[in-house]
């Protein structure tokens, strides 16, 4: 395991200790943890940003493929008309 000096506020390393104690842990353990946390909590965030630029994007190529249907399409007849003819 790796050793690193970090340098923080005062006020913040009291607040880790206190609050370390008071979870009966060790204040590495807690900095550890929280670090790990906060990595979770990036992570996730980054996912869903991701997920909200595909969903946008599929909306938009629909939207894109729906411009281009000819007036009075039926999405339902074509889709019967498609499993008729694959045998479906």
């Amino acid at each position: 395991m790796a050793r690193i000096n970090i340098t923080i506020p005062d006020g913040l390393l009291e607040d880790v200790d206190r609050t370390a104690e008071s979870l009966g842990t060790s204040r590495s353990a807690f900095l550890q943890e929280a670090g790990a946390c906060y990595i979770a909590e990036i992570t996730e965030s980054r996912e869903r940003e991701q997920r909200v630029r595909d969903i946008d994007a599929a909306i938009m190529r629909a939207r894109t493929v729906g411009a281009k249907m000819k007036p009075g399409f039926d999405a339902m007849t074509q889709i019967r008309k498609d499993r008729e003819r694959d045998g479906k």
